[in-house]
C-alpha cells in the first residue's frame, strides 16, 4: 500500500485525524492525557475518578477540573506499603488540589505529581518457634522503639538505603540470619543488614537455639579449619541447632614431635572439605580429624621422565608424594606417549613384571619407614607425521591440539590422526585465504579435514589454501541503483584468478552518470580481474519518474481506473521534486517547491508536492477521456504520464487512530467515530471524500466551496453497510475545503454492529474503496 502525504490544508476537526495533514493548521479538537506521576494515586477529571492515565479528544477552548479527590492528606495503595502525598499539578504553582485548565492543543498534557514513600518492616522470629527468650531491641538506622516488640515499621524515600539491627539475642540463642520478605535464610553473623528500599520490604532477624559442639583429632593436638579459620584440636564452640558449617582437615601436618600425618577420614564419614549439620538436639557433640602416619612413594620410568596420570591427574616428574599408611591410589603409565626430543614410547611391563598400565597400590603398613617404589618400563616406536600449511606460521589443529605449521607428531604404526585447519584465514578487511584442501605427500588438494592411519615411517600433508580478494561496490547515492555480477558471489569475494562482470541498474528516479575507484567511463558495466581487491562507485544523478498507473484517486483507488473532475489526485514517482513542501489551504498554490503539474498548456492546482508524491487537483470542466498529465521540476527533464478522466471515482478519505485504519466518518456533534466512541443508530453521520462527479454547480478550481448555498452532487449515491444499503440524506461538496465531497447518512436498524463493519459508497454504479466503520 503507498504512503500517502498531506494533501490539503485544514478540513476540520475529523479532518485532524488524516495522517497526512502537516503540523501547524487551526485545529477545532485536541487530544490531551492527564496521569499521576508515579502511578498508583488516583485523579479526577471533570469529576471523574481515574486510577491510570486517561486521555481525551477535548475541543479547543472548552473548561476542565482537574482534582484530586483524597486532597493533600496521604493516600495508600491495597495493602498499605505505599503511601502517597499530593505535590502539585504541572504548570501550576499554587500547589492547589484542584485546577481549571482550557483545552489547547500547545498542552497535550497534566501530570498530577505526588511524594512516594515505601514501608519498611523489621520483625524478629526463632526457629524453632517461639522465642523462649527475649532478643534485643530491634534498631533502623540507629532508633529503635521504646520497648521490645517483635515487629517495627516506619516509612522510607524510594531509592534510600536503610540499616536494620538486631544486636543481640537471649541466653541460649544466636543469631541465625536475615530473611528478606519470603525468601531463603542469608545465614550471616552479621546483627547488621542494609535494606535498599527499590519497593516496600520487609526483613525478618531469625534466631536458633544453639548447643556446643566439640572438633578433636586422632591423634590429639592437630590442627583443621573450621568455616574457614585454624582450630587447634580439641576445641569447643557454641553453634545452632541444625546450622551448618564448613569443616576441613589439612592433608599433611605434623604433631608437637615433628613427625608427619596425612588426612585419613571425619568421624562423621564426611569428604575432607564438607559441611557438617549441627544436630537438633540440645546434646553435645564432637567430630573428630582422623590422620594415618605419612609415607613417600616414589613413581619413575625407564627411560626417565616420562608421563603418568596419579589418582587421575596428570602430573610430570618427579612422581614423588606424602600418601598415608593404608590409602589406595591409582596410577597409570601413560601409552604411547612422546619425550622432550618427540620419539614416541610405548609401555611394557612394571619392574614387578605386572603388564597393565594402569595399578592399584595400597600404601603397606611400615612404608612411612621403609618407603615404596615402583617402576614403569617403556620402549621406543614410532610413525611420523610433517604439517605444513601454503600460509607460513598456520596453527591447524592434530587430534584436538594446535600445531604451527610446520610441525612434526609421531604416532604408534597404524595409529589414526585427525588433522584439521581453519577454512578462513582473514587478511584483511578486503582479502583472505581459503582452504582449498589437504595436499598428501605433493598430490592434489582434497577438501575436508585429513583423516588417516599412520602405516608408513613419514608422511606428509600440506593445507592448501587459495587467496581471495574482496570486490566493494557501492552506489552514490545508496539507494538508486541495483547491481548484477557475473559470476556472482554471496560474500564479495572472489577467488584472485577470477575475472567478474559488472553491471549497475539504476533505480526509477535516477540515471547512471560516471564510475569512480577502479573503473572509469560513462557506460553501466565493465569488468575486474580480482588478483588485487577492487572498489568501484557507480555515480547516479536525480532523474523524474512517475510510476506506471501513477495518477490515483488522492483519497484511495475504488473499482475503476481513473479520476473524476474537479477532485483531488495523486501522481506517485521519485525524483520528481527537491524537497516536501505544503501549500496554502485556499487558494491552492500552481507552484510548489519549484514544481508544476500541467495537463496540456492547463497548469494545475497543487495541495502538496514531494519527491515521490504530488497530490493536485482536477480541473472540473475537463472533459472525460484519455489525458497526459505533465510533471515540471526545476534543473529537470519533464516526466509524463497517460491517465483516464471519468464521469465518476469515487474514493472514501481513510483516518489512521491507535493504529487502525477506519473511514474518515464524523458523529453528529462533530467528533470522530472511533473504537471507542463508535456509530450509533438514527444519529447522522458524515463521511469525506472526493471524486463523486458533477455538482449542480461547478465547483471553483483552487479556491473553497463557499458555505451556500450547497454544490449537490448530481448522480445518485447509495451506501453498503456491511450487508445493508442505505440512502444518504444528501451528498455535496464539502463547504470552505478544495475538492473535498462529503455524504450525510443514518444507520437503520438494517446496519450491523461492530468493531470494524465494511463501508463503501456507489455513486451512478461506481464503487469507492472500502474502509472500517465501528459501529455499536
Amino acid at each position: 500500500m503507498r504512503k500517502r502525504d498531506s494533501i490539503f490544508l485544514p478540513l476540520s476537526a475529523a479532518l485532524l485525524l488524516m495522517a497526512f495533514i502537516p503540523a501547524g493548521r487551526a485545529q477545532t479538537g485536541t487530544l490531551t492525557t492527564v496521569l499521576a506521576s508515579p502511578t498508583g494515586p488516583w485523579f479526577a477529571v471533570d469529576g471523574t475518578t481515574y486510577f491510570t492515565a486517561m486521555s481525551a479528544f477535548w475541543p479547543v477552548g472548552s473548561q476542565h477540573t482537574l482534582s484530586i479527590p483524597q486532597g493533600t492528606g496521604f493516600s495508600f495503595n491495597q495493602d498499605k506499603t505505599v503511601q502517597w502525598q499530593f505535590q502539585g499539578w504541572s504548570g501550576d504553582s499554587t500547589g492547589s488540589t484542584a485546577i481549571e485548565v482550557i483545552a489547547n492543543p500547545s498542552v497535550t498534557k497534566y501530570t498530577a505529581t505526588f511524594a512516594q514513600q515505601y514501608l519498611l518492616t523489621v520483625n524478629v522470629a526463632c526457629n524453632p518457634s517461639p522465642c523462649t527468650q527475649v532478643p534485643a531491641l530491634l534498631e533502623i538506622n540507629g532508633a529503635h522503639p521504646d520497648n521490645w516488640t517483635a515487629s517495627w515499621s516506619i516509612w522510607q524515600a524510594p531509592g534510600a538505603s536503610a540499616l536494620v539491627q538486631a544486636p543481640g539475642a537471649g541466653a541460649g540463642y544466636i543469631f541465625a540470619g536475615w530473611q528478606v520478605g519470603n525468601g531463603a535464610l542469608m545465614a550471616t553473623g552479621n546483627p547488621a543488614y542494609t535494606v535498599s528500599m527499590t519497593a516496600p520490604q520487609t526483613v525478618t532477624a531469625v534466631f536458633s537455639p544453639s548447643k556446643l559442639v566439640t572438633f578433636a583429632s586422632s591423634p590429639s593436638n592437630l590442627p583443621i579449619y573450621v568455616d574457614g579459620g585454624v582450630v587447634n584440636t580439641p576445641q569447643t564452640f557454641q553453634f545452632g541447632l541444625g546450622t551448618s558449617h564448613s569443616i576441613s582437615q589439612l592433608n599433611v601436618t605434623n604433631d608437637n614431635a615433628g613427625k608427619r600425618w596425612v588426612f585419613g577420614s571425619w568421624s562423621d564419614g564426611g569428604a575432607q572439605t564438607h559441611t557438617y549439620v549441627v544436630g537438633k538436639t540440645t546434646a553435645p557433640e564432637t567430630v573428630t580429624a582422623n590422620y594415618a602416619a605419612a609415607a613417600y612413594p616414589i613413581f619413575v620410568s625407564s627411560p626417565p621422565y616420562l608421563q603418568f596420570v596419579v589418582d587421575g591427574v596428570v602430573l610430570p616428574e618427579p612422581y614423588s608424594y606424602i600418601w598415608g599408611v593404608g590409602s589406595t591410589h591409582t596410577v597409570t603409565a601413560t601409552s604411547p606417549q612422546k619425550d622432550a626430543q618427540g620419539n614416541t614410547w610405548i609401555f611394557q611391563s612394571w619392574d614387578d613384571k605386572v603388564t597393565a598400565p594402569t595399578r592399584t597400590f595400597t600404601i603397606p603398613v611400615g612404608a612411612d619407614v621403609n618407603g615404596f617404589r615402583m617402576t614403569a618400563l617403556f620402549t621406543n616406536q614410532q610413525s611420523t607425521l610433517n604439517v605444513n600449511s601454503t600460509i607460513a606460521g598456520q596453527v591447524v589443529t592434530v587430534d584436538g591440539q594446535p600445531c604451527t605449521t610446520p610441525c612434526t607428531v609421531t604416532r604408534t604404526p597404524g595409529t589414526q590422526v585427525h588433522v584439521s585447519a581453519p577454512v578462513s584465514v582473514p587478511g584483511s578487511s578486503v582479502s583472505r585465504q581459503d582452504l582449498m584442501g589437504w595436499s598428501t605427500n605433493g598430490g592434489t588438494p582434497v577438501t575436508g579435514d585429513w583423516i588417516a592411519a599412520l602405516n608408513t615411517a613419514s608422511t606428509s600433508i600440506a593445507a592448501t589454501y587459495r587467496l581471495m580478494n574482496r570486490l566493494t561496490a557501492t552506489a552514490n547515492p545508496s539507494t538508486g541503483a541495483t547491481w548484477r555480477f557475473s559470476p556472482t558471489s554471496k560474500d564479495e569475494f572472489y577467488d584472485s584468478q577470477t575475472k567478474v562482470a559488472i553491471r549497475v541498474a539504476p533505480r526509477p528516479g535516477y540515471k547512471f552518470s560516471s564510475w569512480a575507484g577502479d573503473l572509469t567511463g560513462s557506460q553501466p558495466n565493465g569488468s575486474l580481474t580480482m588478483n588485487v581487491p577492487h572498489a568501484v562507485t557507480a555515480t547516479l544523478v536525480s532523474a523524474p519518474f512517475i510510476s506506471r498507473g501513477g495518477v490515483t484517486n488522492g483519497a484511495g483507488a475504488g473499482h475503476i481506473d481513473g479520476v473524476a473532475p474537479g477532485s483531488v489526485a495523486s501522481v506517485f514517482g521519485a525524483g520528481m521534486a527537491a524537497q516536501s513542501a505544503v501549500g496554502p489551504a485556499s487558494p491552492l498554490a500552481r507552484t510548489l517547491a519549484g514544481v508544476t503539474v500541467h495537463i496540456g498548456t492547463r497548469s494545475l492546482p497543487l495541495y502538496f508536492a514531494s519527491p515521490d508524491q504530488i497530490n493536485f487537483q482536477i480541473p472540473a470542466d475537463l472533459a472525460p477521456g484519455v489525458q497526459t498529465v505533465t510533471v515540471s521540476s526545476e534543473g529537470m527533464p519533464d516526466v509524463a504520464s497517460e491517465f483516464s478522466i471519468v464521469r465518476n471515482a469515487p474514493g472514501l478519505f481513510p483516518a489512521v487512530i491507535d493504529g487502525q485504519t477506519y473511514a474518515m466518518v464524523m458523529h453528529e456533534d462533530g467528533t470522530p467515530v472511533t473504537s471507542s466512541s463508535p456509530a450509533r443508530q438514527g444519529e447522522l453521520l458524515t463521511a469525506y471524500g472526493t471524486g463523486f462527479g458533477p455538482t449542480d454547480h461547478v465547483r471553483p478550481e483552487a479556491t473553497a466551496v463557499p458555505a451556500s448555498p450547497r454544490f449537490l452532487i448530481l448522480d445518485p449515491v447509495t451506501l453498503q453497510v456491511g450487508a445493508s444499503v442505505l440512502t444518504p440524506e444528501s451528498a455535496f461538496a464539502a463547504p470552505g475545503q478544495v475538492g473535498i465531497d462529503l455524504i450525510q447518512f443514518r444507520l437503520d436498524g438494517s446496519a450491523p454492529s461492530g468493531p470494524a463493519i465494511p463501508l463503501y459508497l456507489t455513486v451512478n454504479g461506481v464503487s469507492s474503496n472500502t474502509l472500517s466503520l465501528p459501529i455499536q
